[in-house]
């Protein structure tokens, strides 16, 4: 049995660091990848990403015949409140894993093998709480679990038949609980929720990642610390400069959500790559002491949050995944 797929069902245009995205995939034999796409550009997939080809309205079509009624899906942004159903929708594609889960291609991943396997080796029947990356033991009654009753009501239900965006695949206290995280907690299914990733804070022009807490359900942030964000090739690495020391950390992925993010001159293909806030460079190696560390100013122009407002106002009104 192969050990676990990620899925991205995604429509339209893919973000112009969609190539960097597979190259993180690449760099993780270990897992395999499933994009369902109508996207027909010839990227560089590598030998771990099957693409699917697949029309938006197709894609309803499986979900109606699997969920036995017709979703309301106006956009593929709504997409989102689906995440979890994906076992069902798409198991024809994932027979023979023992996990499945869904990502975003708004991530850049880290050495999956070294921080998420061993989670793996645990059997766990849910890991993580987020959206972005949430990973299901793959197994007939698991793959349904989001279908069970939630406070007496059949939540996803009401989900699958709205417009609204639920955020059914998130685990939030803004949310009030009515997502599948809650469902599996009070399934009494086993949960990992450790968040292992660096998220970046929507709310800074700084690199500042932003943690998931359990016990709140809730995103924390963290103090700014000078630091510097990298993809090595095959980790995703921060390095800060914290007491007069040289602090080195990694992390499952990096979520990039609402950047807009500038690939001029970038070179995909060598690493290192540094991710400042608005933009990739490439570098000749990662910081070792506080000489090459020598942090310059990472702020963005003033411009930068105009350009992510117009991205969410954009994405409201005309669609496509976040």
């Amino acid at each position: 049995m192969n050990r676990c797929v990620l899925i991205l069902p995604y429509f339209g245009e893919f973000s112009n660091y969609f190539p960097l995205f597979l190259k993180t995939c690449g760099s993780n034999k270990d897992y395999d990848f499933l994009i369902v796409t109508d996207n027909t550009e010839a990227y560089d997939y590598p030998d771990n990403v099957q693409v699917v080809s697949m029309s938006f309205k197709d894609f309803k079509n499986i979900a109606a015949e699997k969920l036995g009624f017709s979703p309301c899906v106006p956009k593929p942004y709504k997409l989102c409140d689906f995440k979890p159903a994906y076992g069902l929708i798409l198991e024809d594609y994932i027979q023979g894993y023992e996990y499945w889960g869904h990502c975003d291609c708004d991530l850049l991943f880290g050495n999956l093998s070294d921080i998420l396997t061993p989670i793996l080796d645990l059997n766990y029947d849910k890991i993580f709480a987020v959206g972005h990356l949430t990973l299901y033991k793959n197994t007939y009654e698991n793959n349904r679990i989001f279908m069970h009753e939630h406070n007496g009501v059949v939540l996803y239900k009401n989900v699958f038949t709205s417009e609204r965006i639920w955020g059914f695949d998130e685990s939030q206290c803004d949310l009030g609980g009515n997502n599948v995280h809650e469902i599996f907690k009070q399934s009494k299914a086993s949960v990992y929720e450790d968040d292992l990733s660096f998220n970046v804070y929507t709310g800074k022009d700084e690199i500042t990642r932003v943690k998931y807490n359990p016990q709140t359900m809730d995103y924390e942030t963290e103090d700014y610390v000078p630091s510097r964000l990298y993809w090595d090739g095959k980790n995703i690495v921060r390095i800060a400069y914290m007491s007069g020391k040289i602090i080195e950390q990694h992390y499952l992925y990096t979520h990039l959500q609402s950047r807009i993010m500038s690939t001029k001159s970038i070179d995909f293909d060598r690493a290192p790559i540094e991710i400042l806030p608005n933009r990739f460079r490439n570098v000749v190696s990662i910081p070792s002491n506080k000489q090459e560390f020598h942090l310059f100013s990472l702020r963005m122009p003033s411009t930068f949050w105009l350009h992510v407002y117009k991205k969410k106002i954009r994405r409201k009104f005309l669609g496509g995944n976040r």
